[in-house]
């Protein structure tokens, strides 16, 4: 290992994490990390830990413009003011180490190019809390060190919560949201969370990681898990599955298939046993060889470990995970993907529906594993469960139009696709 050769470090933000990150750099004390400044807007504010005044400040610019300040840690969150400090702190010849996944998912194409172009290093390990353990071995996939043929992770906490306590507990969506909030594990507005929003902001740094370029990807589908149904998991647990949000990353002849969806996935799989607000990424390379991690989604001192371990490697000049090439990065429309798929049909109880269904099918090449029919939830419909073989996504998606448009359907079917 490389001697460390001090830093001084400037923290801007002391909410939350910027407070686990302080304690750690003032209280315990690393080697080769000195904690010079501390910026927020309100200092006034009861914290856990008490700082002298000298490095107290309100205004970010100084600590920016501070010649004896190697490393600016931006804590504030958002797009702005949180896009000028590190884009000034680049210019300023220092490093930047942050937790701002949504900044990096929409200004990661100039913030990276600008710190490739600098020669600075910028560690947001912190932005994958439970997975950034990972990064390196990601980063190595650029440099064509190793391939991966898929990327299959939870990347969001909040989510896996409220699936978690459902599949546990028989809860409806809404109710396992409101235990969520309750137990700080989901903001008042989880807008972000649930939509799958936080999650494609972190695929998208991961691709562009994998893929070792900062060209900002087009858009890839992204559901999130508002109309996932007590339900759906119950008949999902009888077919041996758990209902996961999952990020996915597929690269097949230099294209990327991409999408934040919920999935079905093996109960007895990594993902499929993550309970709780953990985190978790599988992924498979290029020989076959699947490995997994799991840990903590968020937290105030698991991520300001990570700020701490991003610190480290800057002070002892180790590599750091960085996409620095400008390589056009393709993504793939998914229309020719093969998957299988849950089905959920509400149909009404007479003979010769399934036929009917089954005949479309026929038509499309999709091929039926299993079939479940369920006892009637309403006067009106009857639940009918199928998997799938192998089927093409364009074809499925064709073949579900033209189902829900026959008489016997009363609602619009419910597609789940199985990662197995």
């Amino acid at each position: 290992m490389t001697e460390a050769k001090m830093k001084n470090i400037a923290v801007i933000g002391f909410g939350n994490i910027g407070t686990g990150v302080v304690e750690l750099l003032y209280r315990k004390g690393i080697a080769g990390l000195k904690l010079v400044r501390v910026v927020d807007t309100d200092l006034e504010k009861k914290r856990p830990i008490t700082l002298p005044a000298d490095y107290l400040s309100r205004d970010w610019r100084e600590a920016v413009s501070d010649p004896g300040i190697d490393v600016v840690v931006e804590l504030i969150g958002g797009i702005e003011p949180a896009r000028t400090i590190q884009i000034a702190a680049l210019q300023k010849g220092k490093d930047v180490v942050t937790a701002n996944k949504k900044l990096l998912a929409r200004e990661g194409q100039n913030i990276f190019q600008m710190a490739a172009n600098l020669d600075r290093r910028l560690g947001f390990r912190a932005a994958f809390v439970g997975c950034h353990s990972l990064i390196h071995e990601f980063r190595q996939a650029g440099t064509a060190a190793k391939k991966f043929r898929r990327i299959h992770a939870i990347l969001n906490g909040t989510s896996n919560y409220i699936l978690s306590t459902m599949t546990r507990e028989g809860k409806t969506f809404e109710e396992a949201l409101k235990e969520a909030q309750a137990k700080g594990f989901a903001e008042a507005d989880p807008s972000d969370d649930i939509d799958g929003l936080d999650t494609a902001n972190k695929v998208r740094i991961l691709l562009a990681l994998i893929a070792n370029s900062y060209q900002r990807a087009g858009d890839f589908p992204v559901e999130g898990i508002r109309d996932i149904s007590a339900q759906d998991i119950r008949y999902a647990g009888e077919l041996g599955y758990s209902v996961k949000l999952v990020g996915v990353i597929e690269p097949k002849d230099g294209v990327f298939y991409v999408s934040v969806r919920p999935a079905l996935v093996p109960q007895i799989s990594l993902l499929g046993s993550i309970d709780g607000a953990y985190n978790g990424t599988e992924t498979e390379d290029e020989y076959g060889v699947v490995s997994g991690l799991v840990a903590p989604g968020a937290g105030t001192y698991p991520t300001a470990d990570a700020v701490i371990k991003d610190l480290l490697d800057i002070a002892e000049g180790r590599p750091m995970p960085m996409p620095d090439s400008a390589r056009p990065l393709a993504l793939g429309s998914g229309e020719k993907e093969e998957r299988r798929y849950y089905l959920r049909f509400s149909v009404v109880d007479q003979a010769g529906v399934l036929a009917r269904i089954c005949n479309i099918f026929w038509n499309y090449n999709i091929s039926i594993a299993a079939v479940i029919q369920k006892e009637a939830t309403s006067k009106d419909f009857v639940p009918v469960v199928i998997t799938t073989h192998l089927a093409r996504e364009g074809d499925m998606m064709t073949a579900i139009t033209e189902v829900d448009k026959l008489p016997v359907v009363k609602a619009r079917t419910k597609v789940i696709r199985i990662l197995a």
